[in-house]
């Protein structure tokens, strides 16, 4: 017997957070965006209080644009109820869910879920039958390309799915599968009125990294788990996310800063230091060494995402990236720190050494003409503005990163 129930309310955005976390969870997206579509998953959620399960849809290419453009449709299951809530996220921000009682137990076995997502409306399926439907005013809100995403969690808001109980690790929800329809009005040959057309579909054999990407090290406030690849796992044709215990360390890895000064007023005794989240900002804990005007240190540091500056003679002055440059690693924030990830596995790091408040080496300061004039520069990388590597097809803000050592900054537009 199906129960519903309805709720409207605000909703503050949780922000990206660096800060330690009480666990480790698994998050995998589309490096593809979608505007409108048919989205299905068969998925078995976990089971625990505190847990949240999920399948939805999120503009994760808004880039520093929220929340202007905060668009978000969502199919999640909390750990500590048999009920279903089918949510819309909108600018503001603020959401609406419809919360639905199924029948079953979603955490029991796999069952089949699926979105269906046109201008001014969205349809939820349960098992092939249509389960809820929003198509109030504020649905036509919907207007921006969303990723596909599943992930696993822990709320740190237990008035909503109880409280935690870390001895309950670890956890585990399940997927079978994931088909994506285009959008395709009066020419499809699927779902409702036959307006979609089948595009593709994961079976989950492997990671296809040309159709995914796994969250390295990222987090939101009021989740208690940092994302971390370990908790994606492949097998037997199925993907399991799973919320567990911080492993033991893999190892650190040595990373050394550097700094060129030559440009800053210095006198005899003056001292540079190096703050950043690995060491709380904590002001004249980390001097640097200073040869002949390159400030520096070589520090080790298990694998993670850090943000870091320089200060002179403890907080006296700042020398961090340049408000939304290249350099600044999150551009969205007030703050203009470096940063950089370090991944399990990686060889010894050796950071750029930028002038003091730039984002360039001083060597290379007044040269960016004949950097911009060299032929065919050999593309190393591209990443987002959370220091995830993407692809070159993603949108939103990407820093494309050169061979010749050259960061460009570019907004990619969905279109």
């Amino acid at each position: 017997m199906m129960t519903k129930w309805k709720v409207l309310l605000i909703l503050l955005f949780p922000v990206f957070n660096l800060e330690a976390q009480e666990c480790i969870g698994g998050n995998i997206a589309t490096n593809e965006a979608f505007l409108y579509g048919r989205f299905e998953v068969s998925m078995q959620s976990a089971r625990g209080n505190g847990v949240v399960s999920s399948f939805f849809l999120y503009n994760l290419d808004l880039g520093c644009n929220w929340p202007e453009e905060n668009n978000e449709i969502d199919i999640e299951m909390t750990g500590d109820d048999e009920g279903i809530l089918f949510t819309t996220h909108y600018p503001g921000p603020w959401y609406y869910t419809d919360s639905l009682g199924m029948g079953f137990d979603p955490h029991a076995a796999l069952h089949d879920y699926a979105i269906e997502w046109e201008p001014g409306i969205v349809r939820w399926f349960v098992d092939g039958q249509l389960a809820n439907v929003q198509d109030h005013s504020f649905v036509a809100g919907l207007q921006y390309p969303l990723r596909v995403i599943m992930n696993l969690w822990v709320s740190k808001i237990p008035s909503w799915v109880g409280v935690w109980d870390p001895a309950i690790m670890p956890l585990e929800s399940m997927y079978d599968y994931v088909k994506v329809y285009e959008y395709t009005p009066g020419t499809g040959n699927y779902g409702t009125n036959s307006n979609f057309t089948p595009l593709w579909e994961e079976s989950f054999d492997s990671l296809d990294t040309k159709r995914w990407f796994i969250e390295k090290f990222g987090g939101f406030d009021g989740n208690a788990c940092a994302f971390k690849p370990s908790s994606v796992e492949f097998r037997n044709g199925k993907m399991f996310l799973q919320v567990e215990e911080e492993p033991a360390s893999l190892g650190k890895i040595p990373v050394s800063f550097s700094l060129d000064a030559s440009s800053l007023a210095m006198d005899a005794g003056d001292v540079i230091f190096l703050n950043g989240t690995f060491n709380n900002w904590c002001g004249n804990c980390e001097p640097l060494s200073e040869t002949n005007g390159v400030w520096s240190t070589t520090i080790d540091l298990e694998p993670g995402k850090y943000e870091y500056l320089f200060s002179k003679n403890l907080w006296e002055e700042t020398g961090g990236a340049p408000k939304e440059s290249s350099c600044d690693f999150n551009p969205c924030d007030e703050y203009t720190n470096y940063g950089f990830v370090i991944d399990n596995g990686s060889s010894p790091l050796v950071l750029d050494t930028p002038c003091w408040g730039e984002c360039v080496t001083c060597e290379r300061v007044g040269l960016e003409d004949e950097i911009r004039k060299s032929a065919d520069p050999q593309l190393f990388k591209v990443t987002d503005v959370l220091g995830r590597e993407t692809s070159q097809k993603s949108t939103g803000i990407l820093f494309f990163q050169y061979l010749d050592g050259r960061v460009e900054r570019r907004f990619v537009s969905p279109d």
